[in-house]
């Protein structure tokens, strides 16, 4: 399947470099002191028939998943190393 798309091509060249470089943005950019508006070029592209996201999905929330279970493992360890120091105080009240 051809798919056409309207690509904004820009130059960006930081103080750094020496040469800049093209970039295609799906969106025509403002100006600014390293990034210039070149010109805008519809493209085609060949795109697989039976092209689907959905494994690509599943992965990348398989990912986001393990990220929320580790950041939340961590927190309960932070929670528990806290109760335990709380613990280990003598109160005397």
């Amino acid at each position: 399947m051809k798919i056409i798309l309207t690509a904004f091509l820009h130059f960006r060249k930081y103080a750094w470099q020496k040469d800049g470089e093209y970039q295609i943005f799906y969106a025509r950019l403002p100006d600014d002191d390293t990034l210039s508006y070149v010109c805008e070029q519809e493209v085609e592209i060949e795109v697989l028939d039976d092209y689907d996201p959905r494994a690509q999905q599943i992965a990348a929330l398989e990912g986001k998943k393990l990220e929320v279970m580790a950041h939340y493992q961590k927190t309960v360890n932070d929670i528990n190393e806290r109760i335990s120091k709380l613990q280990a105080l003598e109160y005397t009240a």
